[in-house]
């Protein structure tokens, strides 16, 4: 599967582009045909180079988008923690589309009259 990767202020190095690549790939390579496509940005926050952003954005199948953000201090902390929950929410929704609907009473059998 491609994952798209977008950079603002940050330097997008063909070592950033493989490291993301590797990190996703493995979080959600088990969903994988689950997946339309997914979206990998990252970014300097504040334009100083202090704090790093990476937003995740993944269109599922049958399902609504995934999007979320995490921010840390270095760009690789951001997308390590980024492939660990998008792992995480990518098996919880799964699991839910799974399971019958919640609040959904067996059926009844009619009764004689």
């Amino acid at each position: 599967m491609r994952i798209d990767l977008q950079c603002d202020g940050v330097k997008a190095t063909p070592g950033l582009h493989d490291y993301v690549s590797r990190r996703m790939s493995g979080a959600i390579g088990r969903f994988r045909d689950h997946i339309q496509w997914a979206r990998v940005k990252v970014a300097d926050v504040d334009g100083d180079g202090a704090d790093k952003r990476c937003v995740v954005q993944l269109r599922l199948r049958n399902l609504p988008d995934v999007v979320f953000a995490i921010k840390q201090l270095d760009v690789r902390a951001a997308v390590d923690a980024a492939a660990e929950r998008v792992s995480r929410v990518l098996a919880q929704r799964l699991r839910r589309q799974q399971k019958p609907g919640r609040g959904a009473s067996a059926p009844v059998a009619a009764l004689p009259a």
